[in-house]
């Protein structure tokens, strides 16, 4: 790969940027100068074009690499100096490696298909040009975060994906009766900077230790400064783990992101399946030699990742917005891929990244032209038969449902697959049976939940007296071509990644350079490689498929009264088994007690200290005043006795 291939990725980085800036500066005025029809139209077409350039660019780079031997796939591209103070040097670095190149076309390609979309979902939107800017600003430290070649970079790209998350979850703000969408934005704000302080802290230490904040050169040197460092491999792997689960919405940080619906359908999207939520997942195999370092870390890693699989699962399955069961759904997928980190299959991981890309994108997408269908109307308690009046939306979501439901040769199956397996060879983690156990119900639960989904909206009787049968808005129908056009690209995404690409061991080697462990051996981290895949594949097959049964069975002329009712069990888990609350009374009230009793504590004896302080400097002062007279002649005198005083000190002390 020559240098001015390598230079590629400054433009990846330059074109959402540009975007972002054009729309910033110059997007109302062209709303106004060319009328809001042709406005919104060359809004839409830059904000697009620019992210689906970028993957173009991204495209072209993953080509050359491609042509290069395996040995020879990470390059580092140095664009300047940043920060020299003695003997570090922190410059502005990007990596080119099969992770960053992956994530880079996961970024733009999808991205770009959800920018797309947008263009008719936003269509009749006030805030067109600022919506845009957003979204393109999002795309452009996403981009920072995938492709730094060190901490300090990396640090920008995540801080600003959590500002620009901030923005587009609370986009809607301008009256009182959207303040949930405000108060979601700061949720997903302040939980995130409890990530963000794990993220500082292992930085500061890895600088300690190891002089460097590169990742080429920390990895290199992991196992040389780590293996005497005691505390320290355990602390640098569980504070990244920290930062991970906060951005990646794990236990206990997890609770944001069901909240970050508030945004428009979109941004949820993008949110969810392409981007930041990703980004934790990504951290942990970028710098997996770190992980490897602390067996316990990795233990706790998967133990997290399991659980937070398994209890989002059952906070979906009583869901009734249509968008907060699919928020629930990414919650427990992630779960899955920190499963697969946390017992060493970092491949695995970033394989479901892929996968969950797609298939996501493509219901939280589907769940918006429902939305659009229904007026907003996101309750599926009031839905049912839509399938007839919104035939492309359903045929499109079916896909969706099948892939997350890991129903074989669709996308969602081979990764989850890939994991599950890893799982039940896994020799590192001592509860691995344990773990593979939760894994096989996460994957029955996924499938009841999506199946109940599925069918309540499409393909249950509709609901009596529901909102789009009232007189005043018209019947539900399919609108825009742009929507359709990107639902049917993501359903055919699905598809050909799981069917038509060899794509599992293909993809084992692509990333095998960069993700396959470095510290630890594969005969310390599972026991075989191939034994008992048949036996995986069954059990795997034979939860999704009592999941759907499940689903179909209970569901089939709609959802209970009980259920709907929230009553019992389902109201226990429509309210998250309390956890919220739970978080909510700790965070806001126990928080605020504590912060008005340190306010206490500084203001009455702090203050009181340091006013004590001040007080006594002004009375010395006071005192100190009348000697400065102004006359010479009392310095003078002043001068004499001093010195007459110092001739007394040296003569006493001079006889002894």
């Amino acid at each position: 790969m020559d240098k001015s291939a390598v230079e590629l990725v400054l433009w990846i980085l330059a074109l959402p940027l540009a975007g972002s800036l054009l729309h910033a500066l110059l997007g109302g005025w062209l709303v106004r100068t060319l009328g809001e029809k042709v406005g919104k139209w060359l809004i839409g077409a830059v904000g697009t074009g620019v992210v689906l350039g970028a993957f173009a660019l991204g495209w072209q780079l993953f080509q050359a690499m491609l042509r290069l031997p395996d040995d020879q796939r990470t390059l580092t591209y140095l664009l300047t100096d940043w920060i020299k103070v003695a003997s570090l040097s922190i410059p502005i670095e990007f990596i080119l490696d099969p992770l960053s190149i992956l994530m880079t076309l996961i970024v733009t390609g999808i991205g770009g298909l959800i920018h797309l979309y947008a263009t008719g979902y936003m269509a009749d939107d006030e805030d067109y040009p600022r919506f845009f800017t957003y979204f393109n600003l999002f795309i452009f430290f996403m981009l920072t975060l995938v492709l730094a070649g060190n901490f300090l970079v990396m640090f920008v790209g995540w801080e600003g994906v959590g500002l620009c998350s901030y923005l587009l979850i609370g986009f809607f703000y301008r009256n009182s009766e959207w303040k949930a969408n405000t108060d979601a934005a700061n949720k997903a704000f302040i939980v995130n900077r409890i990530g963000d302080a794990g993220y500082l802290l292992a930085m500061f230490l890895v600088v300690a230790l190891f002089g460097t904040l590169s990742f080429g050169q920390v990895n290199a040197l992991a196992l040389s400064v780590l293996r005497d460092a005691g505390w320290a491999a355990t602390a640098i792997a569980l504070l990244l783990f920290l930062a991970a689960a906060g951005k990646s919405a794990q236990l206990p940080l997890y609770f944001w992101l069901p909240d970050a619906m508030a945004g428009p359908t979109p941004v949820s999207a993008l949110i969810h399946a392409a981007t930041m939520v990703t980004a934790g997942v990504y951290l942990l195999v970028r710098v997996h030699p770190l992980l490897e370092m602390s067996p316990m870390a990795m233990g706790i890693v998967a133990g997290v990742g399991a659980l937070t699989a398994v209890f989002a699962a059952t906070i979906a399955i009583a869901q009734t917005d249509i968008k907060r069961i699919l928020a629930y759904s990414t919650v427990s997928q992630l779960g899955y891929m920190f499963l697969a980190c946390g017992v060493g299959a970092f491949w695995a991981g970033m394989f479901h990244v892929a996968t969950h890309a797609f298939f996501k994108a493509l219901l939280f997408l589907a769940a918006g032209s429902v939305l659009i269908a229904l007026h907003h109307q996101g309750d599926i308690r009031k839905m049912g038969g839509l399938a007839r009046a919104l035939p492309i939306t359903a045929a499109t979501m079916l896909v969706g449902w099948l892939a997350i439901a890991g129903i074989p040769p669709l996308s969602g199956f081979w990764s989850k697959e890939a994991i599950l397996l890893s799982v039940y060879h896994a020799k590192l983690v001592n509860f691995a049976p344990v773990l593979f156990g939760v894994g096989i119900l996460t994957a029955g639960l996924t499938a009841a939940y999506m199946t109940r989904l599925v069918w309540l909206v499409f393909f249950a009787p509709p609901a009596p007296q529901t909102n789009h049968d009232a007189p005043h808005h018209e019947p539900p129908r399919e609108r825009y071509t742009t929507v359709l056009s990107v639902l049917g690209l993501l359903a055919l995404g699905s598809i050909v990644f799981g069917w038509l690409l060899p794509n599992e061991k293909a993809f084992h080697e692509f990333l095998k350079p960069v993700a396959e462990p470095t510290i630890l051996a594969q005969d310390q981290l599972f026991l075989s490689a191939e034994a008992g895949k048949g036996l995986v594949f069954a059990i795997a097959l034979g939860a999704a498929v009592l999941g759907i049964l499940f689903g179909i069975v209970r569901y089939r002329r709609g959802m209970p009264p009980a259920e709907a009712r929230l009553q019992g069990v389902w109201g226990a888990a429509h309210k998250q088994w309390g956890y919220d609350g739970v978080m909510r009374a700790l965070g806001v009230n126990f928080g605020g007690a504590l912060a008005l009793i340190l306010a206490v504590i500084v203001e009455s004896l702090i203050d009181t200290v340091v006013n004590l302080i001040g007080s006594l400097a002004r009375a010395v002062g006071n005192g100190l005043r009348p000697i400065q007279s102004g006359y010479v002649r009392s310095y003078a005198f002043v001068m004499m006795l001093g010195a007459l005083l110092l001739l007394i000190v040296a003569f006493m002390y001079g006889l002894r």
